[in-house]
């Protein structure tokens, strides 16, 4: 991207439809600037982000490892109540242009993905993946002239024998409009940190500071945050641990660093010090989670969306209120996705319920919807919380039927 940071009025994916990927048969979810995934464990939830993530990894590495690395094509496809044969993602986007005065792109972008016999030195080796189809189309809102819309369709079919390697959006990298929606889909961030990467304290270099997916890289990311975004965070986690009075990394004249939080109780005037190793699971984790959300590149716009698992693990209930706070101030520079399979978060009179898509396993299939005008009702008038009706599997999503992916692609038959 050019040095100037893109300005984001507005979520960058609003729509995500998805067949037959992993537990899910179909869903078509629409998307606003602070979306989340509420539902029982094992509801189908990370399988919803992760057709997300499938999307970016493959135009980072080749639709090829990207199913290798989720270990093989039968864990892609879905396969009960019968194995699919096909899995299509599809995703709708506002893309702001760089030039700010500019309209945004608004556009689809669909892959559909298919199995296909691999042969290693003679020997059938399994099934692998080919791309069958990948489309995508850009236009500016109210667009009438041709010269306003942009659009590919490459189609594969069986035996035609053309080797799979990079999607067509990734070899037009470097080309105008299609380039800017790769980079920005590249860019997405998925935070689902490992405890162990939250707590290790990390090399001091120049170009350290950009805090890993994993958790990785805590320290550095703490310091190169703002003064005002380390403010934020040390006033969030104040909040979730009574007592905590400045977070920020350890020694940054050192050679490896990690997180660091000041911690004072009533009547001292000196605070304690605590480094990474010697917090609780709650306190890192809220950290790295609150670190992710105001992590520079966020905040100036060069990450379009976070999307984040389980915010309130490992915490007590009553820091739900602040977590739905941060996640909320965050969504008002960069799009935030989580999951959840806590209710607690909408358990307040200001939380909006049109936030919530509804994630239930049903037959072994995952279905996603917003939450049913029934459920809605109960909750306006009183008569059961959010975190009642999912406790008692009484949430209900509201499932479209599955349908067509819109009007076919021109040239398309």
């Amino acid at each position: 991207m050019s040095p100037a940071a893109p300005h984001r009025p507005m979520p960058f994916i609003t729509r995500v439809r998805v067949e037959n990927y992993k537990s899910i048969a179909h869903c078509d979810v629409a998307l606003g600037r602070f979306t989340v995934l509420l539902g029982l464990n094992a509801a189908g939830k990370s399988n919803f982000l992760d057709a997300l993530r499938f999307v970016r990894d493959a135009l980072v590495h080749g639709p090829a490892e990207a199913v290798a690395a989720r270990g093989g094509w039968e864990e892609v496809v879905r396969r009960v109540p019968e194995p699919a044969a096909l899995c299509t993602i599809g995703l709708e986007f506002h893309l702001p242009t760089l030039a700010h005065d500019e309209e945004p792109w608004v556009g689809r972008y669909e892959i559909t993905l298919a199995s296909t016999t691999v042969t290693r030195a003679g020997r059938d080796a399994g099934p692998g993946v080919r791309v069958q189809r990948e489309f995508c189309e850009m236009r500016h809102p109210g667009a009438e002239s041709s010269n306003d819309v942009k659009q590919f369709l490459v189609r594969d079919r069986p035996g035609t024998g053309r080797r799979q390697g990079l999607l067509q959006l990734s070899r037009m990298a470097e080309t105008g409009a299609f380039g800017d929606l790769q980079e920005t889909l590249t860019e997405m961030f998925f935070y689902i940190p490992d405890l162990s990467n939250l707590r290790k304290a990390s090399p001091n270099t120049p170009t350290a500071g950009a805090l890993g997916e994993d958790g990785s890289e805590l320290g550095p990311a703490l310091a190169v945050l703002g003064e005002q975004e380390r403010e934020r965070v040390s006033q969030y986690l104040g909040v979730i641990v009574p007592g905590v009075v400045e977070v920020g990394p350890t020694d940054p004249s050192a050679d490896y660093i990690a997180a660091r939080i000041n911690f004072a109780t009533d009547g001292e005037t000196e605070p304690h010090v605590f480094r990474a190793e010697s917090m609780s699971e709650g306190t890192i984790r809220a950290i790295g989670l609150l670190t992710a959300l105001f992590q520079p590149d966020a905040r100036e716009g060069w990450i379009p969306l976070i999307a984040v698992e389980e915010p309130e693990l490992a915490l007590h209930p009553l820091a739900a209120g602040a977590l739905y706070d941060a996640l909320t101030e965050a969504s008002e520079y960069v799009q935030v996705l989580a999951t959840t399979q806590s209710a607690e978060l909408f358990d307040r009179k200001e939380a909006d319920l049109s936030a919530i898509r509804v994630v239930a396993a049903e037959h072994g299939v995952t279905v996603i919807g917003e939450v049913d005008p029934v459920s809605r009702s109960i909750v306006a008038d009183g008569l059961a919380t959010t975190a009642e009706l999912l406790r008692s599997d009484q949430l209900r999503p509201v499932v479209e039927p599955p349908g067509r992916s819109d009007e076919q692609p021109e040239g398309e038959e």
